[in-house]
């Protein structure tokens, strides 16, 4: 049996009125084409949810009374009482720490808002598919859908992540299957034709975008991915992608494909689902304006290893292919980044960053810099860039050999010119830092006169040197927070110079830098200067990223030099542009080691049920699906592992992302405990760096296959 669909749909801001959240109404329908094998809808008019197989045809298995928000219509905004309108799917099963009248104990969440939702300036968060404790009324959550108990532990081991769910106003299921209209299958070529311009490593990859909706979907700017993607294409001697069957469901104003993918390159290999969103743009094309990829262990990169993968026949070819074909596959190459940053030194060496650590919590593995492929994010931050850790079987040799002949970093400098490794957030609350350097002063020398008088330079090796050793120390003053770094400045001439930028004045300046310095820790990150000649001035530009604790920036930093009556270059002016530079890839590379050692100790503390070790990787106000703070993760744990003790806990192809929230890793897991309850999925843990060290702010787990039994951590 096929479906129709009418839904309600409004077009709105956050801040739309109550009655414009259901001002239209909007009909769509699902089509033969593409169609997943199991499909929840909600009827919200007739607050009834269903639950379909596809068994050729799409036929019912399910149907239960539900209830949904208390106000009608599509949400909106962040508690608006609604709940939202098109297509989700499920993230994740919460099975403990729920409030039991609320939610009934068991929860699957969905991933509201969309990048459509967002694009479209819609706020909120936390839809989930739970149940309640003392039965269910109509109208009566604050934008989630709730079923009784009995039904949601009927139904629940089928939603499992990636199940597709349709949330409408109004649902037809007795409609007549509708034939596809070709566009369907249109989108479903559409999808096959990126992935294999993506393959080809084609600069018409890009075209399937539509740049401006997707800055605002993906809160990342086009063009800093459309950078990191090509310099990935000039460094990676091959990528292949595979594709499983290739879904695709209309909602209201935006269809969406997706499909089960994997992505190996000559530097990683990974798999997972692949999501695109998909609008028709001015010229009636449609275009990508979303994207989302969940890693999830399909079985896909094991049957490729035994030559026995089977994807989807070619729907059709990607035209350009023939003229960007990769070369042949050689599995040797970890990529590196486009060059060679160069690290200011830390303020004090950190323990966990010690090689020989980290290479035996590696197990002899070297850490390969990677890029995800075209992992998402939901947050202003820098290009994408990650580490995978841990190379698969195939991989191994390569990678190490690879990975040893690559140079080296250069050696950290003495603690006492050093800032400690950052971490990327919106907020922290960090304690207040035990030294707060002293406000800048002056340069005695500032008010001197000068006695020499302006001569015209020329970029001779001598003044390159000097220029390179001016720019060298401002850096290191800097990243070390120093008040020393005044002593580059020219008091006298700051900002009056003819011919350069108009900024902040000299006392401004330094009072900007106070502020920026009056932080527990900062980092800096600097590419080698270039230079340039301006009559009697000097010019450096350097491309630089900047992390501390209240966020991350990069850009160019341009100073202009004026030589003193001593002979010393003094900044006359300063400026700085922020640009997408793809640094993040050199900012990861450098806290990697300490990052996945840290993941390592957690592993064994947990899997040797040392409780007090476990504890100290989370950070207090830590999240561990549905639990909230430490003190409760500690709580649950200490009695679940008085009755049963976990016996293995294995991570495979861990994989570091950094953003503007921290790190986010990614790995296979494999759990088993004392009773004989096994489990195996993907673990998700975001860390934020804390000071001293990396921990645990969030724990996400999607399961695979069946469900977890009861007894047991179901792979917390």
């Amino acid at each position: 049996m096929a479906l129709g669909l009418l839904m309600a749909f409004g077009i709105g801001c956050p801040l739309a009125a109550p009655h414009l959240a259901q001002a239209e109404e909007w009909q769509a329908s699902l089509y033969n084409e593409g169609l997943p094998t199991h499909l929840v809808a909600v009827d919200k008019k007739r607050q009834t949810f269903m639950f379909f197989e596809k068994k050729s045809p799409l036929k019912l298995k399910y149907t239960y009374p539900c209830t949904t928000g208390q106000l009608p219509g599509d949400k909106q905004a962040l508690n608006d009482l609604r709940t939202p309108e098109g297509i989700y799917f499920v993230e994740y099963k919460i099975a403990s720490g729920l409030d039991f009248k609320e939610y009934g104990g068991i929860a699957y969440t969905l991933n509201y808002p969309n990048p459509v939702d967002r694009l479209r300036g819609k706020t909120g968060h936390g839809i989930w598919i739970h149940s309640k404790g003392f039965g269910i009324e109509p109208l009566s959550t604050r934008g989630c859908v709730a079923i009784g108990l009995k039904e949601i532990d009927e139904v629940g081991p089928q939603l499992t992540p990636g199940t597709a769910v349709v949330l409408a106003e109004k649902m037809d299921e007795t409609a007549q299957p509708r034939p596809d209209s070709s566009t369907a299958n249109e989108l479903r070529r559409l999808m096959q034709n990126w992935s294999n311009a993506w393959a080809s490593r084609s600069v018409k990859m890009f075209d399937y975008y539509n740049p401006d909706a997707y800055s605002r979907a993906m809160t990342e700017n086009f063009t800093a991915f459309r950078q990191n993607k090509e310099r990935l294409f000039k460094s990676l001697r091959f990528i292949k992608i595979f594709n499983r069957k290739i879904n695709v469901l209309e909602g209201p104003g935006y269809w969406v494909t997706w499909s089960e993918q994997l992505y190996t390159a000559s530097n990683l290999s990974t798999e997972g689902v692949r999501r695109l969103y998909w609008q028709r743009d001015n010229d009636q094309k449609f275009r990508i304006v979303g994207m989302e990829w969940t890693p999830r262990d399909l079985g896909m990169r094991a049957d490729f290893q035994k030559g026995q993968l089977v994807a989807e026949a070619p729907l059709q070819q990607v035209s350009d292919a023939s003229s960007e074909a990769p070369q042949r596959p050689r599995l040797d190459m970890p990529e590196a980044a486009p060059e060679k940053a160069e690290a200011t030194a830390l303020a004090a060496p950190q323990p966990s960053q010690d090689k020989t650590a980290t290479a035996k919590a590696g197990q002899g593995d070297k850490l390969m810099a990677a890029n995800d492929p075209l992992v998402p994010r939901r947050s202003n931050a820098t290009p994408p860039a990650e580490v995978n850790w841990g190379a698969r079987p195939a991989m191994e040799e390569a990678a190490r050999s690879e990975a040893e002949s690559a140079p080296k970093g250069a050696p950290a400098k003495p603690a006492d010119q050093a800032a400690k490794p950052a971490e990327v957030q919106q907020a922290v609350n960090l304690p207040a830092p035990t030294s707060v350097p002293a406000p800048i002063a002056a340069p005695a020398q500032a008010n001197a006169p000068v006695a020499a008088a302006a001569q015209q330079l020329s970029l001779t090796p001598e003044v390159r040197a000097a220029l390179e050793k001016a720019v060298q120390a401002w850096n290191a003053d800097f990243s070390a927070r120093s008040t020393n770094i005044a002593s580059l400045y020219d008091q006298a001439k700051y900002n009056r110079e003819a011919g350069t930028p108009r900024g902040y004045s000299y006392n401004s300046t330094m009072r900007e830098l106070d502020r920026r310095f009056a932080v527990p820790w900062l980092r800096l990150i600097s590419r080698k200067p270039k230079f340039e000649i301006q009559g009697s001035l000097a010019v450096s530009h350097c491309e630089q990223l900047v992390v501390a604790p209240n966020g991350m920036e990069q850009g160019v930093r341009s100073f202009w030099w004026s030589r003193d009556n001593k002979g010393d270059f003094r900044i006359v002016a300063s400026q700085f542009k922020p640009e997408e530079l793809g640094l993040a890839a050199d900012y990861l590379d450098q806290v990697s080691d300490a990052a996945s050692a840290m993941v390592e100790k957690w592993r064994k503390a947990w899997e040797a049920g040392r409780l007090d070790e476990y504890i100290e990787y989370y950070a207090d106000d830590a999240i561990q699906q549905g639990r909230w703070g430490a003190k409760n993760i500690q709580k649950q744990k200490e009695l679940l592992w008085q009755r049963v003790q976990p016996t293995l806990v294995q991570i495979t192809g861990l994989r570091l992302v950094a953003d503007k929230q921290g790190l986010r890793a990614d790995m296979n897991q494999v759990y088993a405990d004392s009773s004989g309850h096994t489990d195996r999925g993907t673990k998700t843990l975001l860390l934020r760096f804390d000071g001293k060290a990396w921990r645990i702010a969030r724990e996400d787990w999607a399961p695979l296959g069946a469900p977890v039994a009861p007894i047991g951590e179901a792979g917390q």
